[in-house]
């Protein structure tokens, strides 16, 4: 039997949010049992739920009340593999969950080791049917099984060509992987208002012939890893850990709501 889990004591983190610039403070706050994950933004407490998406382009932003608070994949899904299910998210300064390095890493290590068991069982999503969501030719499945598996194919124009992952439960495998994007696209984000706080110290910047980044990838395969963190993230926001097979082809932060979506709806009657 799993049970809910909290963190030993309050835990801070500090960064720039790599679409707005802006500085913000993080205090995640232990919680009881059943109290689940919430984000804490100017007095207004949104919880970390598909009801609450207000936007996926480039990221996975919840809002209540005119209240914002962006970019909470990578953090949802350091939480998500760590079983971490009551807790209070504070934003303190700005509204943007930090991007640290771009990965899961920073969290994952500080978090870790500070993880408390509850006494109360925790809920699982399990998936019980096949369900799957399209746009154009991507598309994501989701498939019934008592394990959480996450395949994800993407397609690449550049050198990278197709790539395909599947995680399996080792956290190692994904955790390093950071958000990415190729450096014919900074221009279109920067006219879109985004990538304010993005540089080569928490971005993967993929040229054609490799990366610009000093180290070059984690991971030979990392842009589909990373692809995979989202989606490990984006599933939590079903609010309790989640049980199935997950197939995603080419599929992003819009596609990974829309399957999160359907998914709500058959476990929350109408």
């Amino acid at each position: 039997m799993q049970f809910q889990r909290t963190l030993k004591e309050e835990v801070t983190f500090e960064g720039v949010g790599i679409h707005s610039g802006e500085k913000t403070k993080l205090l995640l706050h232990p919680e009881a049992e059943n109290h689940g994950i919430v984000f804490l933004k100017d007095g207004v407490r949104i919880p970390a739920s598909v009801e609450h998406v207000v936007n996926t382009f480039h990221s996975t932003d919840l809002g209540r009340d005119g209240v914002v608070v962006k970019t909470v994949e990578h953090l949802m899904a350091t939480l998500h593999l760590l079983g971490i299910t009551n807790l209070t998210v504070e934003l303190i300064g700005g509204s943007e969950i930090p991007i640290m390095d771009g990965s899961g890493y920073l969290f994952y290590r500080e978090l870790k080791g500070k993880v408390l068991k509850q006494s109360e069982p925790v809920e699982v999503y399990q998936v019980e049917e096949e369900v799957s969501v399209r746009s154009g030719d991507a598309y994501i499945k989701a498939l019934p099984c008592t394990c959480f598996q996450v395949t994800y194919e993407g397609e690449f124009k550049t050198y990278l060509g197709r790539q395909v992952y599947t995680f399996k439960g080792n956290v190692r495998d994904i955790i390093l992987a950071r958000t990415f994007c190729f450096d014919h696209e900074i221009e279109i984000i920067k006219r879109n208002g985004l990538g304010k706080g993005g540089s080569l110290e928490n971005t993967l910047v993929i040229g054609e012939r490799g990366a610009y980044n000093r180290g070059g990838f984690r991971y030979a395969d990392e842009p589909v890893r990373h692809k995979v963190l989202d989606l490990v993230g984006d599933l939590y926001l079903l609010g309790k850990p989640v049980r199935g097979k997950f197939i995603s082809y080419k599929g992003g932060h819009t596609l990974n709501y829309k399957l999160a979506l359907e998914l709500y709806k058959k476990a929350v009657p109408v």
